[in-house]
């Protein structure tokens, strides 16, 4: 569980760090960096388990596993409604002019864009989705994670 909070904390200060270098990637370019954190830990969790309980079977490492992304994902979530609130403000606003400008070049009223853009690309809709979403993938990978521990790791320990 430390693990997934250092790592955590870690995509974290990446994060301010470019924003503060004026670097700060658009929302889904950042994607690759959780999608690394959400392979590393459960593997780490489901490993360190192994290493503390050789006798843990899938269940007992799926477990481990997920609870480490879980929480991952949690103060992830946590962290981007309050970055894209409170740090990085301009980014929504950015995105939603594009959006209304190709939506006027293809003929709608810029108000009507204007307004449905504006309901969808918010900060808690984002942070909802990509919890969802990092949550899904989360499992998915650390059920991979699991049978690649439990399969090839518990020969070598």
């Amino acid at each position: 569980m430390k693990t997934a909070f250092f790592v955590a904390l870690a995509a974290m200060a990446l994060r301010v760090v470019l924003l503060g270098a004026d670097r700060a990637p658009d929302p889904p370019y950042f994607m690759p960096v959780h999608l690394l954190a959400l392979v590393i830990i459960p593997f780490l969790a489901a490993r360190e388990q192994l290493h503390g309980e050789p006798r843990s079977g899938v269940p007992q490492l799926f477990r481990v596993g997920f609870r480490a992304t879980a929480l991952y994902t949690l103060v992830m979530a946590a962290f981007l409604l309050a970055f894209y609130t409170w740090m990085d403000v301009t980014s929504f606003p950015v995105h939603i002019n594009a959006l209304v400008d190709q939506a006027v070049a293809a003929g709608h009223p810029e108000a009507e864009a204007r307004s449905r853009f504006e309901r969808f690309f918010t900060p808690f809709n984002y942070a909802s989705l990509s919890f969802f979403l990092l949550l899904l993938l989360g499992a998915f990978n650390a059920l991979l994670t699991t049978l690649l521990v439990h399969k090839v790791l518990r020969r070598m320990h």
